[in-house]
């Protein structure tokens, strides 16, 4: 399955899609495949479930920018709203399909590690106050607030909307 082909599946579906890519191999895959099957089950209708072996599709996640597995990415109307790397506990993982669900987009960042990220930021700039010429620190301190705070700024979701909606606009010309 090549990325044209896979945007194509998702658009058939009028519901939430998450997809799975693992590998049998895997773990951590082997510890949440359960539990996203249970999860699928509880929310047939509402949420779709795929499930993508990385070892049979590698151009796919090439395509996709998924460097690790197991990765979750959520989709809705085509277009990636939550992507999730790595084994999550099945109360996250129940969240996020509770969430699609209901229409909701699931959160990239726990509070938790958003607080940590800011936590981050003010040190870097405490430590480029305290240096001369820390101007890099600042910027490191910046790049790592807005990395605390970029899923909620209005302003990156127009830009990255923008952006999505002429990369698809240039992928359906391409597929036609």
């Amino acid at each position: 399955m090549n990325l044209a082909e896979f945007q194509a599946q998702l658009r058939t579906y009028t519901q939430p899609v998450v997809v799975d890519f693992w590998a049998p191999w895997c773990m951590p895959c082997r510890v949440t495949r359960p539990i996203l099957k249970r999860l699928a089950q509880e929310y047939q209708g509402k949420v779709a479930l795929w499930e993508i072996n990385a070892e049979d599709h590698p151009d796919l996640l090439r395509e996709l920018k998924i460097f690790g597995i197991p990765t979750l990415i959520a989709f809705r109307d085509g277009q990636e709203i939550s992507r999730h790397i790595g084994a999550k506990p099945e109360s996250d993982l129940n969240e996020m399909f509770r969430l699609l669900s209901e229409g909701k987009t699931p959160p990239r960042l726990k509070p938790v590690e958003r607080l940590l990220r800011i936590v981050i930021a003010l040190v870097l700039v405490a430590l480029a106050f305290s240096t001369s010429g820390g101007w890099p620190l600042y910027v490191l301190a910046g790049l790592v607030f807005f990395s605390a705070v970029y899923d909620r700024c209005p302003v990156w979701k127009a830009i990255t909307g923008w952006v999505q909606d002429i990369a698809s606009k240039q992928n359906s010309g391409r597929a036609s």
